[in-house]
């Protein structure tokens, strides 16, 4: 059960950093991926406690109703942290029209850990990782330990 709760959620993430870039393909608007607490406004909690992704259309940085596209909770026991470079970026990947994810004028590569603090399964932890251009990637299972420790950039 675990184990599916981990990949659960790191597909789950995979699918929001896609629909982020190709939201923002398509509609020629920069688009975020951020964790919430809500679903309806960005936060720079940790762990994750949930996560939006909304098209900026008026380009203030800032997730009103109406640009909200997707929005999901991280379940306890399940804990999401982010990379240096994606907390650095306010713990927002952001993709602009051309598709690159960036933190704010660099190109962004960064890693979200997906984890469980339990020694079952030993393998209790998944990074999705972020490359420079854009591309994302679920990493193979790591043994933490039975810890969370945040991830490195790559």
């Amino acid at each position: 059960i675990n184990s599916n709760r981990l990949t659960g959620n790191a597909n789950e993430l995979v699918a929001a950093v896609q629909i982020a870039r190709s939201e923002a393909i398509r509609g020629n608007v920069r688009t975020s991926l951020c964790q919430s607490g809500d679903g309806a406004t960005c936060s720079n909690a940790s762990p994750w406690r949930g996560w939006i992704v909304f098209a900026d259309a008026n380009g203030d940085s800032v997730a009103d109703a109406a640009e909200i596209v997707r929005a999901g909770v991280i379940e306890v026991p399940v804990q999401v942290l982010s990379s240096a470079s994606v907390t650095n970026a306010n713990t927002r990947i952001t993709f602009r029209a051309d598709g690159l994810a960036y933190a704010g004028n660099n190109l962004l590569e960064g890693n979200l850990r997906v984890c469980l603090p339990v020694t079952r399964p030993a393998l209790n932890v998944r990074d999705v990782n972020i490359a420079i251009g854009g591309r994302v990637a679920v990493r193979a299972p790591i043994d933490d330990g039975g810890n969370c420790n945040v991830p490195g950039n790559l």
